[in-house]
């Protein structure tokens, strides 16, 4: 397998060790000479222990020809969201078999002018391959067995979805010391997908991927609230979704929680079943339930991770896609999520509730 990864940051990082581990082919590809230099210095040998010889590092300047074009089954376009689009179009030309595409997709403020529409147009006229957007948890192994409890009837008709992604950005700024705060990225601009809607976006996407493996309809209606600062980004993002279905659920999304709690917990009509994510610090996470099969009496899974195998798998998942194994129509990551992201978004910040 031959990846092509836009973007030497951390994410960019994450995503190159996830695709060594599967013994991938890995060109990444920077404008910045110094992120390019901070990657294999810094930020890989310090996360892994030693730089990976293997992968191949190119610099992407103005009228230079040393970046490949072509050939690659997968280009992961790991950029800033405000710039990302540009990139997306130019990268279905080099038609790979997969197109990811890291969170939030685009930025909300210029959602229906950011070129998503002539990417979406590409897409789907001229370059057909699988799109994806990185929500990664929604593919956890975790993640897998909430969607099977569900699936198999144990907790009945499902009645009611709460997801919570709460978590001090302090984290991001530890990833990437050479920012000193929000203000020195898209991260503190909402507008260009930034703040708690953007950045904990993963909230809103498994709330989307869980209403519809639970059968609940499509979103019908939105009420949203945002805590500002300066309105230059939200800290708290708050949201309540309505189905076609008239079933009702609720989000919240903000970098300001310490320690952080992400959850989400699916209410049927015969029990329950809850994720709680790295709730053993970062050795696992923890699935809860209780159902017309268990006896309502609460189980508990416990899925051992670190933070590679929270990448590895999105990789494996990729591969899968690849070979057949799984469809991409049924692709918890397929683009279609992470564009319905952005319109909540997009819609949320410009309504008047």
């Amino acid at each position: 397998m031959k990846v092509k990864i836009i973007g030497a940051g951390s994410i960019g990082n994450h995503h190159a060790k996830a695709c060594r581990t599967m013994g991938w082919d890995v060109t990444v590809v920077d404008t910045s000479l110094d992120a390019l230099e901070r990657m294999k210095c810094e930020i890989y040998p310090t996360r892994y222990g030693e730089w990976d010889s293997e992968i191949k590092l190119r610099h992407d300047y103005s009228g230079g020809n040393d970046v490949p074009k072509g050939g690659f089954d997968i280009i992961m376009v790991d950029t800033p969201p405000n710039v990302r689009m540009a990139l997306a179009i130019e990268a279905l030309k080099e038609q790979p078999k997969l197109l990811h595409l890291e969170k939030p997709l685009c930025q909300p403020e210029t959602f229906f002018s950011s070129g998503l529409e002539l990417f979406s147009y590409n897409f789907l006229n001229i370059f057909p391959c699988m799109a994806t957007v990185g929500y990664n948890h929604a593919v956890s192994k975790s993640i897998e067995k909430v969607v099977e409890i569900i699936k198999i009837g144990e907790i009945g008709p499902v009645i009611a979805l709460d997801v919570e992604f709460r978590e001090h950005w302090e984290g991001i700024f530890k990833a990437h010391p050479w920012l000193k705060g929000p203000e020195d990225s898209y991260l503190g601009d909402w507008r260009k997908g930034g703040g708690a809607g953007g950045e904990h976006s993963h909230a809103l996407h498994l709330w989307l991927y869980l209403a519809k493996m639970a059968n609940l309809g499509d979103v019908a209606n939105v009420k949203s609230a945002f805590d500002m600062v300066e309105n230059k980004y939200d800290r708290v993002a708050a949201f309540t979704l309505q189905t076609s279905e008239g079933k009702i659920g609720r989000v919240i999304q903000d970098v300001v929680t310490k320690p952080p709690r992400k959850w989400a917990r699916v209410q049927g009509t015969e029990g329950f079943v809850q994720w709680d994510c790295n709730e053993w610090g970062l050795s696992g996470d923890v699935v809860r339930f209780a159902g017309k099969f268990s006896g309502q009496k609460e189980k508990t899974i416990f899925v051992s991770k670190n933070r590679q195998l929270d990448f590895l798998w999105m990789m494996q998942h990729y591969d899968d896609l690849l070979s057949g194994k799984t469809s991409y129509k049924d692709s918890p990551l397929h683009i279609e999520f992470g564009v319905k992201v952005m319109s909540i978004l997009h819609d949320a910040h410009h309504s008047d509730f």
